[in-house]
């Protein structure tokens, strides 16, 4: 068996580059941008009031002066006046254009107006452009704004609009079949006999794939029979780019699956990673119709631990142990924990412990799972382990 981190770098080095594909700005969707936008003019492209209040000639105040006769009012959205008489100023509304002629903004809550007068009931040491949001002082044109590999969160779908992008290329994200193998299930809204179990682990696969931003994800079953397995694979490797297995890849009789991709050409690149639960992960690359393979136990603790550490793409995050924990195994041990946060800004990890990877109700309690490295088997209360969230 390999270790964790020798299993990532090969699903990294090997897994297909789908290509990209083009999101529109009325469908936000999950994503990562496949280009840099860059800015299509200054941000912001004109010398923005920051403050209501008035807009004056900072060395006609600078020179004293405290009253000021007001020749109109400039909301936002007009195009700026000038200011022609440096001893006068111009009402001016947050988000307004700072009108030609003026470099100072004086709030209402130092001024008293008084039949078209502003008088300065506060003086204070005003700075140029003092409440002045200043043109391109966020970003000049042409510069970049977003780089290649951002997330597409709710801020980048807002810079896009902002700048003017309707459509964004992203890498395309894949065409994925979850494959739930087994004589035993049968479909949910069935009654099951004592020896059969309702088909739930896709689900809960789909529910992860959905929320991570995967849009075509299909399910379907299939019984422990090698014709039908290979049947459906070659249709099945020609339609997706992504098939994840659950079942069928262990050392039983009936686990058919790791000699069927060998021998429908699949390259394999792992079978049996040094963690526990999901110690059979099977993964590898059909590099001819460039369709990836995951084969994810049939265990669903272990389907769905595997499917978060080593196919979604999970930004690092890290929890403290709540209370101590030990295990024998030099194994990578994922450790369901129920996630508490505090007014110190820590995230504390409160183990719920599995009784076997079979157990799928032990993590109705749970948010997530820690990372316990291989390397110790005793791990105390307070040591911090990188956290994988269900969603």
């Amino acid at each position: 068996m390999i270790s964790v981190e020798a299993a990532l770098d090969l699903i990294q080095q090997h897994l297909p580059d789908w290509g990209t594909e083009t999101l529109s700005l009325t469908d936000p969707r999950c994503g990562r941008l496949a280009v840099t936008i860059a800015s299509d003019r200054p941000y912001p492209p004109i010398d923005r009031i920051m403050m209501d209040g008035i807009a004056l000639n900072w060395a006609a105040y600078q020179s004293g002066q405290r009253a000021f006769p007001i020749l109109g009012v400039v909301p936002a959205g007009e195009v700026p006046p000038i200011l022609t008489d440096t001893q006068a100023c111009f009402e001016v509304m947050t988000g307004a254009a700072l009108p030609q002629g003026c470099d100072l903004v004086i709030p209402y809550e130092a001024l008293e107006i008084r039949d078209g007068i502003a008088h300065i009931l506060h003086p204070e040491a005003w700075s140029p452009y003092q409440f002045v949001h200043r043109c391109g002082s966020d970003a000049a044109a042409g510069q970049p704004v977003l780089a290649a590999g951002t997330p597409l969160h709710s801020p980048a779908w807002g810079i896009l609009a902002s700048v003017g992008q309707t459509e964004v290329c992203v890498r395309r994200t894949p065409r994925t079949q979850i494959i739930a193998t087994g004589n035993e299930l049968i479909p949910p809204d069935h009654v099951p006999q004592p020896h059969q179990l309702r088909l739930s682990n896709a689900y809960a696969l789909m529910a992860a794939l959905k929320r991570q931003g995967y849009p075509h994800v299909s399910i379907t079953h299939l019984p422990d029979d090698p014709v039908q397995l290979a049947t459906h694979y070659r249709q099945a490797s020609q339609e997706y780019d992504l098939l994840i297995y659950c079942g069928g890849v262990s050392k039983g009789k009936f686990d058919y699956l790791p000699q069927l991709w060998r021998d429908q050409g699949v390259q394999e690149y792992i079978h049996g990673v040094a963690q526990r639960p999901g110690k059979p992960l099977w993964f590898g690359v059909d590099h001819r119709q460039q369709t990836a393979v995951f084969g994810l136990p049939g265990n669903p603790v272990s389907s769905l631990v595997c499917l978060h550490r080593y196919v979604l793409d999970i930004p690092p995050l890290y929890a403290c142990l709540a209370s101590p924990f030990s295990f024998e195994k030099p194994l990578t041990y994922f450790l369901p924990v129920k996630l508490e946060t505090t007014k110190t800004a820590e995230l504390i990890a409160h183990p719920r412990p599995m009784q076997n990877s079979g157990d799928f109700l032990a993590l109705a309690d749970s948010d997530g799972f820690l990372e316990l490295p291989a390397s110790q088997g005793v791990f105390a209360a307070g040591e911090c382990y990188r956290y994988f969230p269900w969603s």
